[in-house]
């Protein structure tokens, strides 16, 4: 378990890599990425894909936009349906590996503060400014 964001984990010895065993709900992803392009895919924390998706996108629309100002509007609601499927399908696969992957606790403890505080206060101590003339 993460001691950070309390996700369950566990370690794919195959692939060597870290999965989320915390279930992702598809139609969440899905539902968010119709609403703005990509954000399935942050819900899903592959925000690399969310963001190169998101500008690809947006690239896809202009240049859209650009052959044919008639166009933009049905390639910008077939590149919102592509990502939502895509967050969709993403969040099936990552539960079914989840759900393949034995659970392991690997004793992840929180790092030691990064910012101490130090326990005794020290008295402050007064600055005083003295005047002075300046004769040219």
């Amino acid at each position: 378990m993460c001691a950070f964001c309390r996700e369950e984990f566990a370690l794919d010895s195959e692939k060597g890599i870290i999965v989320a065993t915390t279930a992702k709900k598809p139609w969440v992803a899905f539902l968010l990425s119709i609403l703005l392009t990509d954000a399935g895919l942050a819900y899903l924390g592959k925000w690399g894909w969310a963001v190169l998706n998101f500008f690809g996108a947006i690239g896809i629309c202009v240049t859209a936009a650009f052959i044919d100002p008639n166009l933009a509007s049905p390639v910008g609601i077939g590149v919102g349906v592509g990502s939502a499927v895509l967050a969709k399908n993403l969040a099936d696969k990552m539960n079914k590996d989840a759900a393949a992957a034995p659970t392991q606790d690997t004793g992840m403890e929180l790092p030691p503060p990064v910012i101490t505080v130090p326990t005794e206060l020290k008295p402050v101590e007064l600055i005083v400014v003295k005047s002075t003339t300046v004769v040219c």
